[in-house]
């Protein structure tokens, strides 16, 4: 009875799989079908709405015929159709199709406070780039959505149009981006041009700020080669204490300091950071004079293989030969007379 009873239970187990296997088949065939059915009708949209938006933009079609020709279910899939294009083109335009996009949009911007968050950071994106001046308020609102992929969309989009104006929106939400790393922030904010430069200089010597925070800041001041940005930079490395911010404000002295600023770099050579004394080695060559090359002979014999090919380079850069040809002579000083060797011209 036991034996018949297992092999009822089993039997029926097998049955269920059976069904499930064939539900789950049946669903992903009409997965593809449907996919199919939406790629094909996709391309005979596009195939269609081609040659009349060339058309209007070489003045052969009004715009108002073009928008005719868009049916209302088409509407979301038209501006979808509409952001493939503004990207390749600028100027007149860019400018003809964002105002062929803009009654479009009207239907967009519900959809960037609802549904998920990849329909949301999608709303964001094309009221971003194809309304960026009637729909700057819903993007810069969705900065505090509560999904950070829908932030971190607003936020790039902002900075990817150039609108300075928003820029301190961006910089006083950096803490939501935490977990994005360093450079692609930095290269987030550069985007924005040098219009960016004065609410950057501005968290660059806001103490009270994240020290992380403020390392972007400077290295983002140091792409955009903005020398301002050396007066508050100098106050870090004299007063800071965090590696990363110190690093940071040293690169950015490198790139836009001059010789007021050498004292404090000088000082950070000592410091117990590997980092920071690498980079305070690479900014007196571009900022110190023949008088360090005694400092920076100093550092030929850090334990840190960076800061010794650092302070090759800048003995090299501030006319130390001499000093680097006599480092290298000493017994024990492989190091230096590999990293000098690799540094020959």
């Amino acid at each position: 009875m036991m034996g018949e009873g297992l092999a009822v239970l089993l039997a029926a187990a097998i049955a269920a799989l059976f069904v499930l296997a064939v539900l789950f088949g049946v669903a992903t065939l009409a997965l593809r079908i449907r996919n199919e059915r939406r790629a094909s009708r996709w391309a005979r949209l596009e195939a269609e709405w081609t040659p009349r938006l060339l058309a209007m933009l070489s003045g052969d079609l009004a715009p108002s015929a073009v928008a005719l020709g868009v049916a209302d279910r088409d509407r979301l899939m038209f501006v979808s159709f509409l952001l493939r294009f503004v990207r390749r083109l600028r100027g007149a335009e860019r400018e003809m199709l964002s105002a062929l996009a803009a009654p479009f949009l009207e239907d967009v911007a519900p959809l960037a406070r609802r549904g998920n968050a990849e329909a949301r950071a999608r709303a964001v994106l094309h009221l971003g780039i194809l309304g960026p001046v009637r729909h700057a308020a819903t993007v810069v609102a969705a900065l505090d959505d509560p999904s950070p992929v829908v932030a971190m969309t607003a936020a790039r989009t902002l900075a990817r149009q150039g609108h300075a104006e928003h820029v301190g929106a961006i910089l006083n939400r950096l803490p939501r981006f935490s977990d994005w790393s360093p450079g692609f922030i930095t290269s987030m904010l550069v985007a924005i041009g040098p219009g960016a430069a004065p609410a950057l200089r501005e968290l660059l010597a806001d103490a009270h700020r994240a020290p992380a925070d403020r390392a972007v800041a400077a290295e983002a001041l140091r792409t955009l080669h903005d020398l301002p940005a050396a007066d508050p930079a100098g106050e870090i490395v004299a007063t800071a204490s965090d590696p990363d911010l110190l690093a940071a404000a040293l690169r950015l002295l490198g790139a836009a300091g001059s010789a007021k600023h050498a004292p404090a770099v000088r000082a950070a050579c000592g410091s117990a950071d590997a980092t920071v004394r690498a980079q305070a080695c690479a900014a007196l060559g571009a900022i110190g004079n023949a008088q360090d090359a005694g400092r920076l002979a100093e550092s030929l014999e850090d334990p840190s293989p960076w800061v010794v090919l650092h302070a090759v380079r800048s003995l090299r850069a501030i006319g130390g030969d001499a000093v680097l040809r006599a480092a290298a002579a000493r017994s024990g000083a492989d190091l230096v007379r590999q990293a000098a060797a690799e540094q020959r011209p």
